[in-house]
């Protein structure tokens, strides 16, 4: 009897957290968010409910995928895969428990960036989305046709096969690694946040790291210098292959140093001695910038040069107050 009750309360939740995730995958507006259940499971429950929704994940993938939907089976593994992936980055086994999150989101937003890639390539490359984005483009060149020849005979020039090159050099250059980082982060924060409000007051088991703890590894700082300057030489050569990976790797460690800079901003802001108003003021203040076209770049410059200077000043060492020293004589 108790080992039912106790099985009632893994699966029931485990599977209405996949039927909300599968109907979020298909639903089209809100698709992006089809992980959140997944971190609500995580941080209500624990990893056991958590997997089991995964698992609910995968039979109904498969159910709907060769029942119902007929999907490519490509968006079918992709999908798998980046429920699996989340899954494993807020509720690791005990065997990997652990491993830092910074570890675990970095590698599985590297996995994750490869399978973005990957199916990005598959649909550029097919006449419909080849014949849609032909018809968007002549959309955008009618509607911005205007009295300067310059700026005319420009537009005109625009291929569709320039803008897929453009897209995809970008994607393979962090823009895919940079996406899945954004959405781990966001669907993870929302999950916990959604595990907040209906636990209220009580405990949770399992919580997000505070960036206000995080701290990167010393040796992130030679990775960052040597990835960079590989990175020049690499383009002087023009070696591709090696480029394409060493901007992997310095968007990688700029995203940590970010983090870690954001820590250290709130860090600060913590403190028992900072006034109440300050947080809700930097919230505002913080809003503000984010949404500023330039004023957001040189808070994010600004941020991650915070994060990097912490290699040598420790703004967050604790202090030590020792008895006062007696004069000697």
């Amino acid at each position: 009897m108790i080992s039912y009750i106790y099985d009632r309360k893994v699966l029931v939740p485990a599977l209405i957290g996949a039927g909300v995730s599968i109907f979020l995958a298909i639903s089209g507006l809100f698709s992006l968010l089809f992980l959140v259940p997944l971190g609500f499971l995580a941080y209500r429950y624990d990893y056991r409910t958590a997997w089991t929704g995964f698992a609910f994940i995968v039979i109904g993938n498969i159910l709907l995928n060769f029942g119902i939907l007929n999907r490519d089976i490509s968006n079918f593994l992709f999908y798998i895969a980046m429920a699996g992936i989340f899954t494993w980055i807020v509720s690791p086994p005990p065997a990997s428990n652990q491993v830092p999150m910074s570890i675990r989101l970095s590698f599985g937003s590297c996995l994750g960036a490869l399978l973005l890639i990957f199916i990005m390539g598959r649909v550029i490359s097919t006449p419909f989305f080849l014949d849609y984005m032909d018809s968007m483009l002549n959309n955008f060149l009618l509607s911005n046709t205007g009295a300067n020849v310059v700026q005319n005979a420009l537009l005109q020039s625009i291929t569709v096969e320039e803008i897929l090159d453009a897209i995809m050099s970008i994607m393979v250059r962090g823009g895919s690694l940079i996406s899945c980082i954004l959405l781990f982060t966001l669907c993870r924060q929302l999950g916990y946040f959604l595990a907040r409000i209906i636990l209220r007051r009580k405990k949770i088991d399992i919580s997000p790291s505070s960036l206000v703890q995080f701290h990167a590894s010393s040796i992130l700082i030679w990775v960052l210098s040597i990835s960079l300057l590989l990175l020049v030489l690499s383009r002087l050569i023009n070696f591709k292959l090696i480029e394409i990976i060493l901007w992997n790797i310095l968007i990688l460690c700029v995203i940590l140093y970010l983090a870690q800079g954001i820590g250290i901003l709130q860090f600060f802001l913590s403190k028992p001695s900072t006034p109440p108003f300050m947080g809700i003021l930097f919230m505002i203040l913080f809003v503000f910038l984010i949404v500023s076209p330039v004023l957001n770049l040189v808070l994010l410059v600004g941020l991650t040069i915070l994060g990097i200077t912490e290699n040598w000043v420790p703004f967050r060492a604790p202090k030590i107050n020792g008895p006062p020293t007696t004069p000697q004589a």
